[in-house]
């Protein structure tokens, strides 16, 4: 009977990887300076159109930021949120992906956290130039 019971489960969860489209193996976030990093890789991919970039302040309400097309299996994917500054100055983001399958279906990625520290002085070049008069 436990036999049994462990198949239906390996067995729901073979299709529901099925039925998701992606295979997600790596998902991370790295802060860089202002702005965050996003990198994941995928195995299997059947029918994604597109992967949507997603962040949150609150790890709750989230908003799409920006979308990558998909590019087929086993294929590495890179974004950059550089405007992590217009979201009221928070410094602890939340992101996921939202993964968009050809037929308009779509499931979500796990969530990832980045801490990003803001400086409070911007450096641009005609403050330099104007340093040296």
């Amino acid at each position: 009977m436990l036999l049994r019971i462990l198949f239906v489960l390996l067995a729901l969860g073979a299709a529901f990887t099925v039925w998701a489209g992606a295979e997600i193996n790596l998902f991370e976030v790295f802060p860089v300076l202002d702005h965050s990093q996003l990198e994941w890789t995928t195995g299997a991919e059947e029918n994604i159109r597109t992967f949507v970039v997603e962040r949150s302040t609150d790890g709750i309400a989230y908003l799409p930021i920006g979308q990558v097309t998909a590019r087929g299996s086993y294929s590495r994917y890179q974004y950059t949120d550089s405007s992590p500054l217009d979201a009221d100055h928070n410094r602890l983001f939340y992101y996921r992906l939202k993964i968009v399958e050809r037929s308009g279906s779509f499931s979500y990625s796990d969530t990832r956290e980045v801490s990003l520290s803001f400086s409070a002085v911007q450096h641009t070049w005609g403050s330099i130039k104007a340093m040296f008069r």
